[in-house]
């Protein structure tokens, strides 16, 4: 592994002053990205429970079909 560099005080006061990491469109694109994933996930437990639901269906389906005969 190389060792680290050491830079100057010159180098080092451009690399402090320069712009940020993160641009100021980004906090947009966090934003539609996060509700995406809402989205996405409202639509997951919205079919979890449809599938709760009908499992729940064929349970008391067969417990009445077992009763009747």
């Amino acid at each position: 592994m190389a060792p680290p560099r050491i830079l100057r005080p010159a180098h080092r006061s451009k690399l402090a002053s320069g712009p940020g990491i993160a641009a100021p469109d980004d906090g947009h694109a966090l934003l539609e990205a996060d509700q995406r994933f809402q989205a996405a996930l409202d639509q997951a437990i919205a079919k979890g429970r449809e599938r709760i639901e009908a499992v729940e269906a064929t349970v008391q389906l067969k417990r009445h079909t077992k009763l009747s005969l």
